[in-house]
């Protein structure tokens, strides 16, 4: 969407405990590089980084700054908007109901939803729930260009879902539902209606009982529309215009609803230890449930590395490397939460803008895949 213009060369890093069974000071000192390099080279005003080795213990690294007007430098304990990584949570949540049998997979959108609602989505009738979390209804995009330039206009606008419906609603469908892939933030804001329609409360009340407070996640929140005080420790979030980087730390968290934008507020230690507990099956009742999180159909986008997508999860693959997890982009932040299966390493991080994430994870990923 933009483009990195200001270059920040200034860099600290901050590194955590040593892992004993590996060569680590060579993939420590490696991956502080790595991060030092991208605010070198103005990729970004700082980077946070967490990789947890096979032995359970992690190293964290930072480099850059958390504010660039009081020139703070970053931690890897900083907070942050973790933009679309909030789907992962979502996923899980509605699995969760699935396993209590208040929702199932091949429920239609209008089973779950009133007709005020799906009156503006187009083959209704025919979307599961399985292909609203694997981005395969066929929904448009509701975040447009136009979007976009609102939110700039007024960060601090509290979104409706009327208003996104009626983004929607104005353009045709992508494709038949279930016929491909297309990634669409609408289809998350719609599982959060159903979530909360099916469970009779919030679907942010859900998501922070079920899987914050479930997981152990003392440091993530999920704040209510209106909202848009980060926390004490969050590194301001910046945009690059004309040559200046514009901060959108306070974009209000109902911009992108279930979907993500800067609806969660996390840090790198509290997705390492979601992903960690996720995937060792902690937050399911049964393992075939995060077995059918897991199977990955093709979905792919070049330019993210993506080449697969299951139930809220990401499979990507980078010079060879795969990795599962997801991405999170929202106004001033971009993230990463994932798991390298080559050396059964999980990789969390994030940078504090909107920009060329690829240019920080791939190398990134190139390193944590070797020993």
């Amino acid at each position: 969407m933009f483009s990195i213009v200001l270059l920040l060369g200034m860099a600290g890093a901050v590194s955590g405990c040593s892992d004993d069974d590996e060569p680590t000071s060579s993939l420590h000192a490696d991956l502080q590089a790595t991060l030092d390099d991208a605010v070198a080279r103005g990729v970004t005003p700082g980077v946070a980084l967490v990789v947890s080795s096979r032995n359970g213990q992690s190293w964290s690294g930072a480099a850059g700054l958390s504010d660039v007007e009081r020139k703070l430098p970053m931690s890897a304990q900083d907070s942050f908007r973790a933009g679309s990584i909030l789907k992962t949570l979502v996923a899980t949540a509605v699995l969760q109901s699935v396993e209590r049998n208040v929702l199932a997979l091949d429920d239609t959108l209008t089973e779950r939803l009133p007709a005020s609602v799906t009156a503006h989505i187009a083959n209704a009738e025919s979307i599961t729930l399985a292909m609203l979390l694997g981005h395969r209804s066929g929904i448009p995009e509701w975040v447009t260009d136009e979007t976009n330039q609102a939110i700039v206009a007024d960060p601090e606008h509290v979104w409706t879902l009327d208003e996104i419906l009626g983004i929607v609603e104005a353009q045709p469908p992508t494709f038949a539902p279930g016929a491909s892939y297309g990634y669409s933030n609408t289809n998350y804001v719609l599982l959060g209606e159903i979530l909360s329609a099916a469970e009779g409360r919030s679907w942010r009340e859900v998501v922070r009982e079920r899987v914050i407070a479930r997981a152990g996640l003392s440091h993530t929140t999920l704040p209510e529309p209106g909202d848009t005080d980060c926390a004490a420790s969050c590194a301001r979030g910046y945009v690059p215009f004309d040559d200046e980087l514009m901060d959108f730390t306070a974009v209000d968290p109902s911009m992108a609803g279930a979907s993500g934008g800067h609806a969660l507020v996390t840090t790198a230690f509290d997705l390492t230890t979601f992903w960690k507990q996720l995937r060792a099956g902690a937050l399911f009742e049964r393992a075939d449930t995060l077995d059918a999180m897991l199977s990955f159909q093709p979905a792919p986008e070049p330019e993210s590395r993506l080449v697969g997508y299951g139930l809220g999860v990401m499979q990507l693959e980078s010079q060879g490397t795969v990795a599962v997890g997801h991405l999170g982009t929202t106004a001033g932040y971009q993230s990463f939460m994932l798991y390298v299966p080559a050396t059964d390493r999980y990789v969390t991080g994030f940078t504090n803008v909107m920009g060329d994430l690829a240019a920080v994870l791939v190398p990134i990923l190139d390193r944590a895949s070797r020993p």
